[in-house]
């Protein structure tokens, strides 16, 4: 056989199996374990791989406001090192024992909850090594002190570094306007993580990291009784199931529904860009509004060439290359937020067009045709959401955080095709009031 017609019959295998996985229903099969934790398997034969990702409510917003940077650090930790049979094993030796059976572990620390996340073949003779590698982190991490104070003095340089770019002054500048006094308004500085001790790592992880508060989700080539052996054998491997949330050090209420900060922020930099970024604290995924927002969204700004903001701030002005909106709802809060890069002495003219923009969207709402056309586009890209198992892991992962029901991913066109232009009005004039939206523009004098 030819090197072309390989790649051809490999082509045709690509798109049977993208088709295959699109047409298909995700069953997702759920159960509480007997330790208190929440599996979701699906089972994909297709190809023989498996893909796992455990959550724990041990986020960013959960740590004392004085140690913000504790779950990244503690996330960062895990893996540099454990102890297994009484012997040390260090970070380099885990990883070259992950390399030996091609596989992959990252842990990774978010705004609410710290997520494992591990790739493995399906073959028995690699994965249950790599389950017994990853129950031995979870169960003795070393936390050694000469790791931990380089790590520390990484993140540290880190902060240092990013502070100096426009990119990420606007975003924790937006987000401390956007939030006020709620956690999600932190973001980790050199002073609060020089603050962090051994001993805070070892408490946060003994407090947060139990099963209890853990949701486990699991793609690929296994069935329920393999993937609850799997599940028991990391489970055992957490810490004692502790119970009631992590202290912290202060009293903070849920997120009220008017900003405590400024309107409109400028800050100097010295750039030739100008970096704006406009929004609200918005809805949290459960929402029943959260389709005619995510139509609306793509119609004003998530629909690249063809969304409204482009059209307005690009095409009529030429203000910018790219100007955008997207939301990003979460457990219980997310943003809306629309932005662009334009220079200096335009950005007021651009906050301007974008403001109109937005508000004109609020108050008229789309056209037919551009719902018509939006859905379409929805639609006909939503298979490549789920074309492969780290889609449908991350997809699932997220069904699972946010408690939505299990067809969530089978409904998702039908839900998304049902909704009509009133709806999408009446969303948007409810959760996006001009009058509170802010907007931080970093450039210039």
């Amino acid at each position: 056989m030819s090197y072309r017609n390989l790649k051809y019959y490999f082509f045709i295998f690509f798109i049977l199996v993208i088709t295959r996985t699109a047409n298909a229903e995700l069953a997702i099969q759920s159960w509480v374990h007997t330790s208190g934790a929440k599996v979701f398997l699906v089972e994909t034969a297709a190809i023989p791989m498996i893909d796992l990702q455990i959550d724990w409510g041990a986020g960013a917003i959960d740590v004392p406001v004085d140690k913000t940077g504790l779950a990244s650090l503690t996330a960062i930790m895990l893996d540099k090192g454990s102890v297994v049979d009484g012997k040390v094993l260090s970070e380099a030796e885990i990883a070259d024992k992950l390399a030996d059976h091609g596989s992959i572990l990252s842990i990774v620390a978010g705004a609410d909850r710290t997520s494992l996340k591990v790739r493995s073949l399906s073959d028995k003779k690699y994965l249950l090594p790599v389950v017994n590698l990853v129950a031995s982190v979870l169960k003795a991490p070393s936390f050694d002190a000469k790791i931990f104070n380089r790590e520390k003095d990484l993140m540290v340089s880190a902060i240092k570094e990013s502070d100096l770019k426009p990119e990420v002054i606007l975003g924790r500048e937006f987000d401390r306007q956007i939030y006020g006094l709620h956690p999600l308004s932190r973001s980790a500085s050199v002073v609060s993580v020089k603050k962090i001790q051994l001993s805070d790592i070892r408490d946060f992880y003994r407090k947060k990291f139990f099963a209890a508060n853990s949701k486990i989700t699991i793609v690929g080539n296994l069935n329920r009784e393999e993937a609850d052996t799997i599940v028991h054998q990391l489970i055992q491997a957490l810490p004692g199931a502790v119970r009631g949330p992590f202290k912290t050090n202060e009293t903070v209420k849920l997120l009220s529904s008017k900003p405590v900060a400024d309107r409109l922020v400028k800050i100097s930099y010295p750039s030739q860009q100008a970096h704006i970024s406009m929004g609200l604290p918005m809805i949290a995924r459960r929402d029943p509004d959260y389709f005619p927002l995510l139509l609306g969204n793509y119609i004003l700004g998530g629909g690249g060439f063809v969304s409204r903001l482009m059209k307005e701030v690009r095409e009529k002005r030429g203000l910018a290359y790219s100007v955008y909106s997207y939301m990003a709802p979460g457990r219980d809060v997310g943003p809306f937020v629309a932005g662009m890069q334009t220079k200096k002495d335009q950005a007021d003219l651009a906050v301007q067009v974008m403001t109109e923009t937005i508000a004109s969207f609020v108050n008229e709402g789309p056209s037919d045709e551009e719902i018509r056309s939006a859905k379409e586009n929805l639609t006909n890209g939503f298979p490549l959401r789920i074309d492969s198992n780290k889609k449908i892991l991350d997809n699932v992962a997220s069904i699972a955080w946010n408690d939505l029901p299990l067809d969530t991913l089978d409904t998702w066109t039908k839900q998304l095709n049902a909704v009509t232009k009133e709806q999408v009005v009446a969303a948007y004039k409810k959760h996006l009031d001009m009058n509170k939206i802010v907007t931080v523009v970093v450039g210039g004098q």
